[in-house]
């Protein structure tokens, strides 16, 4: 569906699953992608991605717009979507850009992949109305926790509108991390947004984040200060004393 330049994706309800900017398709149109991109700021240069889900491809011009020498491995089971992502929504081409058509616990679990890490992973998996089955499995989150690298970080985009659901994909990360994640609800939307970690929470990274937050405003022209914000008042601890 186009209106004017944006070019959105549905998966057959209201809500859009993707977007882009034809005129600047590295802009992220939606709000949860952009909160989920708080991600950069604790990795000091990150140049490894994993993507888990396609969509349009919007976090995969972003990224490769901002890191265009980087690693960047993309997960997605469904054909229909690897053909509209690059017919219509042009995913970029880049040498370091590898798509697997593939279930995400299956690339997972292969063992041609599994010496393979990142340093930074995006989970945003969901079905037409619902999050993906993976989402409530804790096992699911603590293998890709254990292809990070120690200083790593997993963004996951979750959907906040049934509590129960939500609560059950919270614990399920909660879990594979032992506690070790912070939240942040993004703001007018159904959407929340997860950071965990493989070993303990980045309290300094944070604080370096936040003092510098004015130059990573300038480079990924994002609100970073909003995001910290966020995490500073919805997580019951002192990260930036």
């Amino acid at each position: 569906m186009d209106e004017g330049s944006l070019r959105s994706l549905r998966f057959g309800a209201e809500e859009r699953q993707s977007c882009i900017d034809l005129d600047a398709p590295h802009e992220l149109q939606l709000a949860y992608t952009r909160w989920m991109m708080t991600a950069l700021l604790l990795h000091p240069d990150p140049k490894k991605f994993l993507l888990c889900g396609l969509g349009g491809g919007s976090i995969a011009h972003f990224l490769l717009h901002h890191h265009p020498d980087a690693f960047l491995d993309i997960i997605e089971k469904e054909e229909k979507v690897i053909h509209v992502a690059k017919k219509f929504f042009h995913l970029p081409h880049a040498k370091g850009l590898h798509l697997y058509k593939n279930d995400v616990i299956d690339f997972l679990c292969s063992p041609s992949t599994l010496r393979i890490t990142y340093q930074i992973a995006f989970i945003d998996i969901f079905g037409p109305r619902s999050m993906s089955p993976p989402l409530f499995i804790p096992d699911f989150y603590r293998s890709i926790l254990d292809r990070l690298e120690p200083n790593g970080v997993m963004a996951v985009n979750l959907w906040n509108g049934d509590k129960h659901l939500y609560g059950m994909a919270c614990q399920a990360i909660r879990e594979s991390c032992n506690n070790q994640m912070l939240e942040m609800a993004v703001k007018k939307r159904s959407n929340a947004i997860l950071l965990a970690f493989p070993e303990e929470l980045p309290k300094k990274t944070l604080r370096k984040a936040r003092k510098h937050v004015a130059h990573h405003q300038q480079h990924y022209d994002l609100p970073f200060h909003r995001y910290l914000k966020k995490i500073r008042r919805t997580n019951k601890i002192t990260l930036f004393a």
